[in-house]
């Protein structure tokens, strides 16, 4: 039979371990209870849509009434569970060019509060931000924190503004 001293183990251990694993779920919840945001850029042209808001497209699709001109499009997006106010965005470089390791695009609707799930796109037609000297592109909230464009998605940019300039 089981005496009492072994039931008062069995219980103690159920409850140190049912504690730490509730401490440990607290703890990751909590640290993970933040601001995040996923950035993304592309060669974007615009087109004005029937209800008369701009739409950015790529730039290689053949849309009645798209401009001319190709952009620089940086995408936002909090993918966090807190909001993020995106103060603004830029990049570095390789080598530094008349003295500066970086450089920032002036915004055209920054600072912007992005709530849980928002995006928010920002556009320069300077094709130097994607040039082979850029090491990184980025946007900083308010805090300071610098979210970057993976390697990867900025080396196909690059590519796609290599084809666009070997176009006649």
């Amino acid at each position: 039979m089981y005496s009492s001293f072994d039931i008062t183990r069995f219980l103690a251990l159920w409850g140190a371990i049912l504690s730490s694993i509730g401490l440990g779920w607290n703890l990751y919840r909590d640290l993970h209870d933040r601001a995040k945001l996923k950035v993304s850029a592309g060669i974007k042209r615009f087109v004005t849509g029937a209800d008369g808001r701009a739409f950015a497209i790529a730039h290689n699709l053949p849309v009645e009434g798209v401009s001319n001109q190709a952009y620089v499009v940086i995408s936002m997006t909090n993918v966090g569970r807190r909001p993020a106010m995106v103060k603004g965005w830029g990049g570095r470089y390789r080598n530094p060019v008349n003295g500066k390791r970086a450089f920032t695009i002036i915004g055209i609707d920054l600072p912007k509060m992005l709530k849980e799930g928002e995006y928010h796109f920002e556009y320069t037609d300077n094709f130097n931000a994607v040039g082979e000297n850029v090491k990184s592109l980025y946007v900083w909230d308010s805090s300071g924190k610098e979210w970057r464009l993976p390697k990867r998605e900025l080396e196909n940019l690059k590519q796609e503004v290599r084809t666009i300039q070997r176009a006649p």
